[in-house]
């Protein structure tokens, strides 16, 4: 079901947002990568579904507390629609653009040891797929925040599990200790799961402030966020930005959320219709990237006002097949498994029905590795 507020629409912005980003370096020009408030306008489109998924994971845990439920939730969430994707990847997209014979491409272990995609383990290449292209070696370069996501859905019931008056004590710890891992240099930051642990952290640090601005609202009320302040704060920050010379201050954890989520869930009039016809953002997230190569290995697209609007419009069509062949019959097998584990454990009652759409993560469409946050 489609939300009655802004927060699907904000989603698919922030998925748009990285599809541009990734264009220019794809297509050869990160020099020209457009900064958005102190970020690469990729990085900010990440931004947007972390602090989203913040405040929407925290609610999710929140209003139920059940750890069957809420892990089936997640799992159901993320998993189904990689799976297809990485499948595809390796036995369509590999054989049809590889410059090995498919015998041979078959034959090799690196195609085979691409699908621990599947487990949040990225690798990002498959043999001789997208080699003489600008960016090459890089089927997905998406994927390298589903294990920051995934850790963070692992993170909230532990962060929630003090009493009330604690957890805003605990997710502010979560905060700081993620803005020190963040704050460490590209070059000696560990590389955990394919990615810098400082990129991951650099993202949890606006998952933990989406957590702490939905405890605010479950204390104070949906009242906590208004607009006009969030044009306010987004106009504040974007003076301070430009006061210390274009770099990203550290009142962006709380300043950007803080407006996205009150942008978002403000309810305006065809804006909050924005999934009407499915939520297509992580399918957006999942398939722009390998579009965004094909067209430039494959068809030679070079030009931005070619690949940019091309790519939105083809990977639109993978979205909504993903999401109403894949993802949402998915979702809709979480009652299912949450009762039939109730009833093993001897729950008369089975778990409540959330609303399809609350499950969405929420994460989205990511930055190619490397490119900076």
């Amino acid at each position: 079901m489609p939300r009655s507020n802004n927060l699907d629409a904000l989603r698919l912005v922030g998925a748009v947002a990285v599809i541009v980003g990734h264009a220019y370096f794809l297509l050869g020009r990160p020099e020209n990568d457009p900064i958005v408030l102190g970020y690469p306008i990729a990085t900010l489109g990440v931004v947007v579904f972390f602090s989203i998924s913040g405040y929407l994971i925290t609610a999710s845990w929140n209003r139920k507390r059940d750890p069957v439920s809420y892990l089936t939730a997640r799992v159901l969430r993320i998993f189904p629609g990689l799976v297809v994707l990485v499948l595809v990847t390796v036995l369509v997209l590999g054989p049809l653009t590889t410059t090995s014979s498919v015998s041979e491409y078959f034959d090799l272990p690196r195609t085979w040891s691409y699908l621990t995609n599947i487990w949040l383990r990225p690798q990002y290449d498959l043999p001789g797929v997208f080699l003489d292209i600008p960016y090459p070696n890089a089927v997905n370069g998406s994927l390298w925040t589903l294990p920051a996501e995934f850790f963070c859905y692992l993170a909230v019931p532990l962060l929630m599990l003090w009493p009330r008056r604690f957890r805003p004590v605990t997710v502010a710890a979560f905060l700081v200790v993620s803005l020190w891992l963040g704050s460490v240099p590209p070059d000696q930051s560990p590389v955990v799961y394919g990615s810098r642990l400082s990129d991951a952290a650099g993202m949890w640090v606006f998952f933990a402030s989406g957590c702490l601005l939905r405890l605010a609202t479950e204390r104070w009320g949906v009242r906590f966020f208004r607009t006009d302040v969030a044009v306010a704060v987004v106009s504040a920050y974007a003076v301070f930005i430009a006061v210390v010379a274009g770099k990203t201050p550290w009142v962006s954890w709380l300043a950007l959320p803080y407006a996205v989520l009150a942008i978002g869930l403000a309810s305006t009039p065809v804006v909050r219709r924005a999934a009407r016809y499915g939520d297509m953002s992580y399918g957006l997230y999942l398939w722009a990237f390998p579009v965004q190569q094909v067209l430039v290995g494959e068809l030679g697209v070079r030009r931005m006002l070619v690949d940019i609007p091309l790519v939105t419009a083809v990977t639109l069509v993978l979205a909504f097949l993903s999401w109403h062949a894949v993802e949402h019959p998915s979702l809709r097998l979480k009652d299912k498994i949450t009762a039939r584990v109730a009833a093993r454990r001897g729950t008369s009652t089975p778990p409540t029905r959330e609303a399809v759409s609350a499950e969405a993560p929420e994460t989205q469409p990511v930055v190619v590795e490397g490119a900076g946050r």
